[in-house]
């Protein structure tokens, strides 16, 4: 499994969907069959599945700022953080555009394929991004 490619492949596709605009990146990135194991939406399955989830986030956020943390790559599999700032100008999971600035913390597991992802795991502190555009929980307003 040739390292360098399994960087290139995930810094591309993060980039080309984040900053590029690009809901359909996934068709180069990854296997028709890619799986994103998500606690939010859910598995999310194949090219089409990919690049609406990618327009939901589209969307519901721009000024897309993000950048990657921590790629350690080991075998077929490569684990990151990313860190990614945007501002919520679009209804977002039924919530009304609040023009807030938000961060957003993942951390991302891939199993690769080949050359391409075939399996991703990524995990996300939705509370804390739902607080910050304006939902109270039971832990009290942000």
């Amino acid at each position: 499994m040739d390292h360098q490619h399994m960087r290139k492949v995930i810094r591309q596709e993060n980039e080309e969907m984040w900053h590029g605009n690009n809901p359909d990146v996934f068709q180069d990135s990854s296997h028709p069959h890619r799986v994103t194991h998500t606690l939010t939406f859910g598995d999310v399955v194949g090219h089409d599945a990919h690049g609406q989830l990618a327009r939901t986030f589209q969307e519901a956020f721009s000024e897309h700022k993000m950048r990657i943390d921590h790629l350690v790559v080991e075998g077929d599999h490569a684990a990151y953080r990313i860190i990614h700032h945007a501002r919520h100008t679009g209804t977002f999971l039924g919530i009304a555009p609040t023009g807030n600035e938000v961060t957003i913390s993942m951390a991302n597991f891939a199993r690769f394929e080949g050359d391409k992802i075939a399996e991703l795991w990524t995990m996300w502190d939705t509370l804390t991004l739902l607080k910050q555009i304006g939902v109270e929980g039971p832990l009290g307003p942000r």
